[in-house]
Parts: C-alpha cells; structure tokens; sequence
C-alpha cells in the first residue's frame, strides 16, 4: 500500500508543482481479482477529477504504486478537485491525501480544501492537518481545491470598482499519490475503485451538441452529464446503445442512474427510460425494467452475457415534462460483484480538438485555467469560472456580507473563435443559495436551482456573459 513520510500531510501533500520532468507512461489498472492488501476493503461504485492530464489518471490513486499519480493539467489547481461515489454508505472517521513531491507553497491559505459529504460543505481545511468525518455514513465525498499558495494576486481598478485577480502558475499542477480513509473503528480503509476496460460506444443517436451529450457521458462517473438521444421524431423508443469492448467481457449485472440526474428539474425535464432489452449483439436479449426515480438501479441479468459487443434498446419511456429527449446519466457493468466500466478516451480527444479550434483567439490562453476575481465596492463578492477544455465548465460566487452564493456548472460550445474575441455557449445548472433577512434577523435560506443558458464573450482582457454571467476580468 502507499505511505508517504508525515511531513506529507494534507495539502502540504497536494503539491501544486511545476511539470517540469518527462512523465512516466502510465495505464489504468485492470478490474481487481486478488489482492494481498489487508486493509478492509471498501467498493466505490465511481470515481473522476474534475481535471486530468492524459498519463496521470484518477484510478492510480487507489492502485499499490508509489511511482503512479493523478495529476491535474498545467495550469489547472484551485478549483477542482476529486469525487467518490461509495457503492454502499461507509462510516468513517477521517481521511488524508498523499501527495506526490513536496513544492507546495510553504504558507498556503489556511482554508485551501473544502471536503463535502455527502453534498455539505464541512469547514474548510489548511496544510498538514487530517480531516475529521465523526463517523458519518458516506454515500458521496467530494474534495475542493480552494487555494495551492502558488496565486499570484494583482489589483487593479476595473469600472471605478477596485479588483483583485488571483492567477495559479500556467506550469503548475496538483499532484495525488493516494487517498486515505478511515472507518468508524480507525481501521485504514482499502478503497476498490471500478475496474476501466478501453472499448467504444455507439448511439442510434445523439442531441446536438454531441460534444456535450454523447455517449462517452454514460462511462464518466459524473452522474451530471448525460446521454442524451437526438431524434427528433421519438421520445426515446428503439433507440439503441451499442458497447464494443477491446475484448471479450462477462457481464452479471447492469446499473443504470436512470434520466438527466443533474438536477431534480433536468430529471423531470427530459424522459427516461422504463422498458429495455439487453443482450450480446445478434444473440439472445432479455428484457427489463427500471423504475421512475433518480436511485441507481442495478439489474441483475436474466442470463450472464459473454462478448466483446452487446446492445441495449429502449422499449418505453417516462416522458418529461418538458422535452421529448431521452436521457440516461451513468451506466456500471458487473461481473459477479466486480464492477467495470468502458474507457472510451472520449475527454481526451474532446480536449484536444477545443485546444485546437480555440489557437489564435483569446480562448486559448484560459483553457483549463481559473479565472478568480474580487471585487470590493458596495460589498465584497468573490468569484471565479473555469472553462475545461474538455467542454465543461464551473462557476462559484460568494457574497461575503450575506454568505450569498451561486454555483453554476455544466458544458460550453465554441461558437466562433477568430482574431480578437471568442464566443462560446454554456448551459447547464444554476444553483443560487440567498440568506433571507426578516424582521427577527432569522438565518432562513432560500435555495433555488433552475436550467439555464447564456453566452459567453471572450476578449484578450475579460470574459462577460449576456444574461446570468457578470463579468470576469483576465489578469
């Protein structure tokens, strides 16, 4: 198993450095048969980063190697970070990263990481301390890079309205070696993450843009992002799914995160899946059906499937109530009790063909990079967006008099990309959470998610939205 020394604790792990150095040829583990590990182990039914650098995978924080890292892309730091789904809630006590190097910032913010359980934000946490869980039962853990100490900060005074912009070294990355947790007993946990088997997706159809909802969303572990079917003439009857593994697979059992699970509203928003059949292509199929709710739902084959192609077909259909559009969010294969997924290299190829599209034009420069403003005028808002080259985007806002906030995330589309500006579309989720004064000076809160939509305007100093996005000014 991975140790580190102690003076490896914590963010002074999570070691932004520089990538200087060639990286070693890495490829993600196989599904686990034996281990050796005596720890006990706990089965995680999805894992992802929100940022990844081709090489450096998010799976080789649960592998045995010292020499294996997740490591996010150059330029990308504060702001990301890592989610665990547990296929069963967990109770545990504490956990701890191990970071690969020690360039850390000596002095880092004392609030650089925010852990979330289970969806609520626990307090912020600083360099070198372990983070106490009390003993919760853990069905989702998300980790929140706030800071690294590698921001350089600038003031400048933009609209009369005085603004300090926090920049992270373009060179510089996060780096995880492993991720340590502890259960209700103080035992370490041994964490089994699905196993990934490289193959290729294939859907009757696809809503446009296909970049945004393709199939590849199915095998992401972000049960945000969806496919989502494209013809226009249906809601989502005898649409089809073909998965085309690299070799032969055993199949037991599916798990489907049914309809659009990125809020409540998408999930009503669009249909869902009722009746299907699954099977090996031009073999025998069975039917099955899943039920109207937003729970994964694992399906226990009629007959064991053996291949490398199967197919599944949708028969009926919950409708939405408001588009026609099918969707289903997550997919998880089983093989007895050993979960799989496809790696299909879809983000990567995304990546690169943005980057590609977005040379010339300012677009390029901010790619994967946090944009961080704050502004102090009749009050101090703090805000930051990060464009992904890999097509998604998040945004998070912060009133500091009224602990207001607003999380917006979701996908973009490069609309046009030439000479001096770049236009580009987003959509997704917009979550606002208002602190409510009434007459008693209560705490009630108001809390508020819709789907929405804007444009985003990209010029060599400012990113401004034309409707819901304010204006990020560019160091």
């Amino acid at each position: 198993m991975k140790r580190t020394p102690i003076l490896c604790c914590f963010l002074v792990l999570l070691a932004a450095c520089k990538n200087d150095r060639k990286q070693p040829e890495q490829t993600p583990p196989p599904p686990e048969t034996v281990s050796t590990d005596t720890r006990p182990a706990v089965l995680l039914e999805g894992v992802y980063a929100t940022s990844t650098q081709p090489g450096s995978d998010v799976a080789f924080l649960f592998d045995a190697e010292n020499n294996n890292f997740w490591q996010t892309k150059p330029g990308a730091g504060p702001d990301e970070g890592l989610m665990l789904y547990f296929r069963n809630p967990v109770q545990l006590s504490a956990l701890q990263l191990q970071a690969e190097g020690n360039s850390f910032a000596p002095a880092p913010a004392p609030s650089a990481m925010q852990v979330y359980v289970n969806g609520t934000a626990l307090p912020a946490t600083g360099p070198g301390q372990k983070v106490q869980l009390d003993n919760t039962p853990v069905k989702s853990l998300y980790l929140r890079f706030n800071a690294t100490g590698k921001e350089a900060a600038m003031d400048v005074v933009k609209n009369d309205v005085k603004t300090t912009i926090s920049e992270f070294p373009a060179d510089a990355s996060i780096r995880v070696l492993g991720l340590q947790c502890w259960d209700d007993k103080g035992q370490e946990l041994r964490l089994v993450a699905p196993g990934q088997v490289p193959g290729k997706i294939t859907a009757s159809s696809t809503l446009s843009p296909a970049s945004a909802f393709g199939g590849a969303n199915l095998f992401d572990s972000r049960k945000e992002f969806a496919w989502v079917e494209g013809n226009a003439a249906t809601a989502g009857e005898n649409e089809t799914l073909r998965f085309e593994f690299d070799r032969d697979v055993h199949i037991t059992a599916l798990e489907i995160w049914n309809g659009y699970q990125r809020s409540a509203e998408h999930f009503q928003a669009n249909a869902r899946v009722r009746d299907f059949s699954f099977g090996v292509q031009g073999g025998l199929s069975h039917a099955y059906t899943l039920r109207d709710s937003r729970a994964g739902q694992k399906i226990d084959l009629t007959a064991a499937a053996t291949g490398k192609t199967f197919e599944l077909k949708i028969a009926s259909i919950y409708p939405g109530r408001t588009y026609k559009d099918l969707a289903i969010s997550d997919i998880l294969f089983y093989d007895s009790d050993q979960a799989f997924t496809m790696k299909t290299g879809f983000a990567e190829t995304l990546s690169q063909s943005n980057r590609t599209r977005a040379q010339g034009s300012p677009l390029a420069g901010i790619l994967d990079r946090r944009i961080s403003n704050e502004t102090d005028d009749a009050e101090i808002i703090k805000q930051s967006l990060i464009l992904r080259s890999d097509g998604t985007f998040v945004m998070y806002s912060v009133t500091d008099e009224t602990g207001d906030q607003i999380l917006a995330d979701g996908n973009w589309e490069l609309n046009k990309a030439a000479g001096g500006s770049a236009t580009l579309t987003v959509f997704g989720k917009w979550f606002s959470q208002t602190n409510l004064a009434s007459y008693y000076e209560g705490n009630s809160r108001e809390e508020i998610t819709r789907i929405f939509k804007d444009v985003l305007t990209v010029t060599p100093d400012k990113v401004s939205g034309a409707k819901m996005i304010g204006t990020f000014w560019v160091k």
